[in-house]
This record gives structure tokens, C-alpha cells and sequence, in this order.
């Protein structure tokens, strides 16, 4: 993960891979949706049904969507582990 973007071409940059498989029937959805349920794994985020629903519909929007809310989920983890954290 990546960002804070600054422009969407920024995020695009990063989800060239999940445009290049477009050609295949529901690729690009599947890979977005995997970036952001790798994204709550690995901040140790818990999805719940509505979460997935909602994780669901952010996938079938363009890729670097789901690239920027990946990303933010990612910093946001990274934030609170961080030791500045503990003594905010």
C-alpha cells in the first residue's frame, strides 16, 4: 500500500496490474476486492457481512478506489502501532 494520492492518476499507478487483466470477465473485480480484504487482514481489521457487502460494491467501482481505501486502512494501521501513537 501506498499514498496519501494527490491526484487519481497517483492511484491509477498502482492498480495498472488489476487494468491489465481487465479483459477478463469479472477480474478486475475480484483483484480489487482482494486488495482491500488483504488490506483488513493484514491491518487485523474484523469484516463483518455488511462490511464485505459494502467492500463488494467499492470493488465494482474503478480499481484505484479500492486502492486508495486499501491504502488508508493500511496508513490508518500503521498510525496506531506506531509509538508516536502512545504517546498522543
Amino acid at each position: 500500500m501506498s499514498g496519501p494520492y494527490e491526484t487519481a492518476d497517483d492511484a491509477v499507478a498502482e492498480v495498472r496490474d488489476i487494468y491489465a487483466a481487465h479483459a477478463k470477465r469479472g477480474v478486475m473485480r475480484a483483484r480489487a476486492l482482494d486488495l482491500l480484504l488483504r488490506a483488513c487482514a493484514d491491518s487485523g481489521v474484523e469484516v463483518g457481512a455488511y462490511d464485505l457487502r459494502v467492500l463488494h460494491w467499492l470493488a465494482a467501482q474503478p480499481p484505484e478506489s479500492a486502492q486508495v481505501v486499501a491504502a488508508l486502512i493500511a496508513r490508518a494501521a500503521d498510525a496506531a502501532r506506531s509509538p508516536a501513537a502512545d504517546t498522543a
